[in-house]
């Protein structure tokens, strides 16, 4: 691991592996660095890939977020590991979070070094508008975020704490109650909601398996999301940087449609359709992801 000092004066750990050409990866919300590790194995030989665990996340997980706009926050972090490894020519990925931080830096002007860009299972634009139906969970956006919304108004009242799993019973129970209604809503399994949010009112269970175990954190999240996040199809527009879109078939969170809609924006994109996976490929179908890794890392 090697530590970046950002420019707040906190530090991100960033596991660096491999020789070879540069590639940077960008983890999803909850994501951290290691779990990239058993699909870049087989390309150490000949790729030096960078894994930044972002602020609230694994070796960073006591790095706080020091701006409202958490897309900015994380933007701003990725500009500063390129900087210190003195990155150049070098291939981009991003998923989920990590594409949306991706896009956010090309349209900073980030891209003048990249040498082509990997973006896995996100939509240009997070949150709908009139003329896009394709943001987060599509045509029941609204009621996630009003899922979300009651969420934040609760931990916002907390903020004086510092993990989930340290807030008062009460607290903790109208917390797990809503994240149960969350995740059921994004799984579309109804049977799920009495277990999750029995679960869920485990300290121990809260500050092991939940993405964010921070409150603060969480509230940065929340507020950023239902805010409709950023829209990103007007700076792809000037984008020349070859882009691989892959994107899940099956994917409950963002519509295949708008995942490939960015060949409708950008000059030089290739589709990959993984016709068995949902939002996480990784784990969906890891054969073909890792297939399909190896086949842009080394185009």
């Amino acid at each position: 691991m090697a530590l970046v000092t950002v420019r707040d004066g906190q530090q991100l750990h960033v596991r660096v592996l491999g020789r070879g050409r540069p590639v940077l990866m960008l983890s999803g919300l909850g994501m951290h660095s290691g779990h990239w590790l058993p699909f870049i194995w087989p390309f150490l030989y000949r790729f030096k890939f960078y894994l930044p665990d972002f602020r609230g996340i694994g070796q960073s997980g006591h790095v706080r977020f020091n701006q409202a706009d958490i897309f900015q926050n994380h933007m701003e972090d990725v500009q500063d590991v390129i900087a210190h490894f003195r990155l150049n020519d070098y291939l981009l990925a991003g998923y989920s979070l990590g594409g949306s931080t991706a896009l956010h830096l090309q349209r900073a002007g980030g891209f003048a070094s990249v040498s082509r860009y990997l973006h896995i299972d996100q939509s240009p634009c997070i949150g709908n508008r009139a003329d896009w139906p394709h943001g987060v969970f599509g045509a029941r956006q609204d009621e996630l975020f009003s899922q979300m919304h009651r969420l934040h108004d609760v931990l916002v009242n907390y903020t004086q704490f510092d993990q989930l799993a340290e807030l008062p019973e009460q607290a903790r129970r109208q917390a797990a109650a809503i994240l149960a209604e969350v995740l059921t809503t994004i799984s579309g399994h109804s049977w799920l909601k009495p277990l999750l949010a029995k679960a869920l009112m485990s300290p121990k269970l809260l500050s092991k398996h939940l993405p964010l175990t921070q409150v603060q954190d969480c509230v940065a999240c929340l507020s950023a999301y239902t805010k409709g996040g950023h829209d990103y199809r007007a700076s792809l527009k000037g984008c020349e940087t070859p882009i691989t879109v892959m994107v899940g078939m099956k994917s409950p969170l963002y519509a295949p449609a708008g995942q490939m809609a960015i060949a409708d924006y950008a000059a030089n994109v290739r589709i990959v359709r993984l016709h068995n996976s949902g939002h996480v490929p990784l784990t969906d179908e890891p054969i073909n992801f890792v297939r399909e890794l190896g086949r842009w890392l080394k185009a």
